[in-house]
């Protein structure tokens, strides 16, 4: 069996799986309310933040002024815009439980279910250094299985996130109120605090263990996800604590700017339950 067959294999796999799936994902999201957060994304007044209130809708800044506790609220807004961010790049090629990529399309299969399933507005970005594909907003089913089709036909190696021009890209696109989710591994810092401003940005990491924990010792030849390239590389036990370091100092400050926006995250690895990841996200 070629190479060629191998991977078609698995793609067919992989969707017979996430099929399989939308029965449970379906029956699972009916017993609660929603996936996401429901309590409506319009403003409507300030007042006194009193005990039991989201205080993720606290306003800081009219707290830091008043030295009283304020919160926003908003208008009751039962069908949600939600906005699903595909980020594809050559890395997620990689996983050595499951591929970065399968576990990045469960994500994106698990959250349209549950915005279909409320009857949400549903619409999905695909992007690398530009759009490679919008999928116009929609309340059918269908629209998650077309999710699944583009995710699993694009190319991944050869392709790097331009952070830059997703968060122009998005601030232009996305005029009305939205949850944007935002799915990809995140290897280079975002800046996404505008449009955690207009917008209520999750942002869900998707990781692989190996990759944060290298024990590699020897020469290899390392090729470059993003534009091919191959590198001969020895790698000895100084330069694998250098590179788990780094990556771990890297996360520190991507997730510190996540917190600075006020804009929530999870991070997912290839050998986790996805869906009780995203109900800790967006419940917790």
């Amino acid at each position: 069996m070629t190479t060629r067959e191998n991977i078609f294999l698995k793609d067919k796999k992989m969707s017979l799986f996430l099929k399989s799936r939308k029965k449970i994902f379906t029956n699972l999201l009916g017993e609660h309310s929603s996936l996401h957060s429901g309590n409506g994304l319009d403003f409507k007044e300030l007042r006194e933040y009193a005990s039991g209130d989201d205080i993720r809708h606290i306003n800081w800044k009219v707290t830091a002024k008043s030295l009283t506790p304020a919160i926003n609220i908003y208008n009751e807004d039962k069908q949600l815009n939600v906005v699903l961010v595909y980020l594809n790049s050559g890395s997620i090629y990689f996983g050595s439980h499951k591929s970065k990529q399968n576990t990045m399309i469960e994500v994106l299969a698990t959250l349209g279910y549950a915005a279909v399933n409320k009857n949400d507005m549903l619409s999905s970005v695909f992007f690398s250094t530009s759009e490679e594909a919008f999928i116009k907003p929609s309340k059918h089913k269908a629209i998650v299985d077309i999710n699944i089709q583009k995710a699993e036909s694009l190319k991944t190696l050869g392709h790097e996130i331009n952070y830059k021009k997703l968060n122009e890209y998005l601030l232009g696109k996305i005029k009305k109120k939205s949850l944007i989710y935002i799915i990809g591994d995140f290897l280079e810092l975002a800046d996404f605090k505008l449009l955690g401003t207009k917008h209520e940005v999750s942002c869900i990491v998707v990781r692989d263990r190996f990759e944060e924990d290298l024990k590699l010792l020897g020469e290899f030849n390392f090729v470059n996800t993003n534009d091919g390239e191959t590198e001969n590389i020895f790698l000895d036990e100084g330069a694998i604590k250098k590179y788990n370091a780094l990556l771990k100092q890297h996360d520190m400050v991507l997730f510190a700017n996540f917190k600075k926006a006020n804009i929530r995250y999870k991070k997912i690895y290839t050998n986790d339950n996805v869906m009780l990841k995203l109900k800790q996200l967006v419940q917790g």
